[in-house]
This record gives C-alpha cells, structure tokens and sequence, in this order.
C-alpha cells in the first residue's frame, strides 16, 4: 500500500538564512563587513554583536573571502 503524501503544496527545503538582529539578510552582512570584520574583530567577538552562532558567522566570512578571490582573480 503506498502512503499518502503529507502534504501537495509546493515547499522550499530547509529553514531560512538567519538574519540575527537585524531585519534582513543582507543588513546583517553589512553590519559583519562594514563595521567589524574591517575593524580586525574575531568572529567569537561579531557573533556576539550581531546575534549570531560564532561558525555561522566564519561561514558567511569564509565565503565572502571566497567571493573576493574570484572577483579579484577575474581582475587579473
């Protein structure tokens, strides 16, 4: 007997980027790269300011990192 589908709805995977204290996504990662990263803050030391887990915010620092290798390798 197959089961029934809990649901039919189209549904997006997963759960949502966390914004922390801030209303939107791309204001928290303003707030990351604009005011602390470029200050010379530890991540711990971020994570606690925006309201985040500190490895969530080496994640979007590790891959800002990664964007700004590509960007600066297509210059070249």
């Amino acid at each position: 007997m197959e089961r029934h589908p809990q649901s039919t709805k189209p549904m997006k995977k997963g759960r949502p980027l966390s914004s922390g204290k801030y209303a939107t996504r791309e204001a928290l990662e303003e707030a990351i790269f604009d005011r602390c990263f470029n200050r010379g803050w530890s991540a711990r030391h971020i994570a606690r300011v925006v309201g985040l887990s500190a490895s969530t915010v080496s994640a979007l620092i590790k891959r800002w990192k990664e964007k700004q290798s590509e960007h600066n390798a297509d210059r070249s």
